[in-house]
């Protein structure tokens, strides 16, 4: 029924005006969230200005036409507690994931906890999930369509390079057959590059990485497309700090000692796994421009954690380094981003990417959840991000916060507690321990500041490891 009312335009005239509501024929985004698994942005981010290489034109295509934030961090830089923040919106300390390990009770309050699945399927959305879960429950939660295979481990020792091609057309056939009636969310979750994690031998020799394919083993050997080897990261000689990583752990006892030809053979598979992933990120892209679904769907690319990759002659993740702890996040909206829009301003964290999603689509965010949404900050690449200008992680032994240009550290290592303060600006390859300088003295009473009151109001406490 049509609603009117009359306008008194002068003494002698009256104007009856239809106040119908506005029709709107808009149609709900669909969202799609693409993972990796253990993607360092410092060897790849979707910028294509890479001097190792790498060639990435799936992430690359993505960030030309989005968003890149390029100060994003890992709320716990470990598979398994990185996801449950990340489908939770929580800390490990609220969402009872850490260190790789779920309770008993996780999978009953997986059912009980507010999820990015559950946020959409409230909403009115198809939720769908292909690929590796390895969160806890979280992930899969309100999902009804999976494909071919569930997969809830990390993944290692090829299943990447084996399972990803499936999961990736499993999602492909998901999206050729959506119609209008319903949006969907669909995540699409990639195990590589994470079988690189344990490829060198040790406790899984004779049966790594090159049992399932033979690659750059040595210098007669070519790399990819017949070009030179990858070079060494520029930190690669800079010894780490003491405090940074547990370093009696097996895994790093197996790599100290390597010579130049293991390291670069370890860098140039890693390349190899995300090329590979990247392809399949590409396809993904290509048949939503196929289905006419592009302009309407918002896609996030995203990763749990990072990866050492020979800086500071490390490997893996959990640490506090900028190749473990960073991440990438491209985000594409073509009705609302502007293309080839760079924030390198807002300090983001894996724990607000579910609010972020659900706020671009125009869905409520659960309350009581850790993190915040950056949709301003993705509109306004170059604003001023008051809002964003903290962030904290944590792992089983040690907490970190970032804030202006410096990263403090705070750990227990075999029962030493130590400091680490890094000026990120002047010393990218943190290569310097500022605790004792005292020119940096404001600097780092801030750092323990913000981490004292951060332990405080979070109700937790560094933890030494087990």
């Amino acid at each position: 029924m049509k609603l009117f009312h009359w306008l008194l335009i002068s003494s002698c005239c009256i104007i009856l005006v239809s106040c119908e509501p506005k029709e709107t024929n808009a149609q709900p985004p669909n969202v799609i969230l693409i993972i990796s698994d253990q993607w360092s942005t410092k060897v790849a981010d979707g910028s294509g200005n890479y001097d190792n290489g790498i060639q990435t034109p799936g992430i690359d295509l993505l960030a030309k036409d989005g968003v890149s934030f390029k100060q994003a961090y890992s709320t716990y830089p470990l598979c398994t507690p990185a996801r449950a923040s990340l489908f939770t919106g929580l800390y490990s300390h609220h969402n009872d994931v850490g260190f790789n390990l779920k309770k008993d009770s996780i999978l009953d309050r997986a059912e009980l906890t507010p999820t990015l699945g559950k946020s959409f399927k409230e909403a009115g959305y198809n939720v769908a999930y292909f690929g590796k879960e390895h969160a806890g429950g979280y992930g899969y939660a309100s999902a009804t369509e999976f494909g071919s295979m569930t997969h809830s481990n990390g993944g290692m020792l090829a299943e990447g390079s084996a399972y990803d091609p499936i999961f990736t057309e499993d999602a492909i056939k998901y999206v050729k057959n959506q119609t209008e009636d319903q949006p969907f969310f669909m995540t699409l979750s990639l195990i590589n590059p994470h079988d690189i994690c344990r490829v060198l031998g040790g406790k899984v020799q004779g049966a790594t990485f090159a049992d399932a394919i033979h690659f750059a083993r040595n210098d007669d050997e070519p790399y990819l497309r017949f070009q030179p080897r990858p070079d060494l990261p520029k930190n690669h000689e800079v010894p780490y700090q003491k405090g940074m990583i547990l370093h009696e752990d097996f895994m790093y006892k197996e790599v100290f000692g390597l010579n130049e030809d293991e390291w670069k053979r370890f860098i140039a598979t890693y390349q190899l796994l995300i090329e590979n992933t990247d392809r399949l990120i590409g396809q993904l892209l290509e048949n939503l421009k196929e289905q006419g679904l592009e302009e309407n769907t918002i896609v996030m690319f995203t990763t749990d954690h990072g990866e050492m990759s020979g800086s500071h002659k490390l490997i893996a993740k959990t640490t506090f380094y900028e190749e473990s702890s960073k991440i990438p996040v491209i985000i594409r909206y073509p009705k609302e981003i502007k293309q080839s829009s760079t924030n390198n301003q807002a300090l983001i964290s894996t724990i607000d990417i579910m609010p972020t999603l659900l706020d671009l689509a125009g869905v409520a965010v659960p309350e009581g959840i850790d993190g915040k949404s950056f949709k301003k900050q993705i509109f306004e690449p170059e604003a001023s991000a008051t809002e964003f200008n903290i962030v904290f992680s944590q792992n089983q032994f040690g907490r970190m916060v970032r804030y202006e240009e410096f990263k403090y550290v705070r750990s227990i290592v075999y029962g030493t507690t130590y400091e680490v303060l890094f000026d990120l600006k002047d010393d990218p390859n943190e290569s310097k321990n500022l605790v004792n300088d005292p020119t940096f003295k404001s600097e780092l009473v801030k750092g323990r500041k913000l981490l004292d009151d951060w332990l405080e109001n979070e109700q937790t406490q560094l933890i030494a490891e087990k």
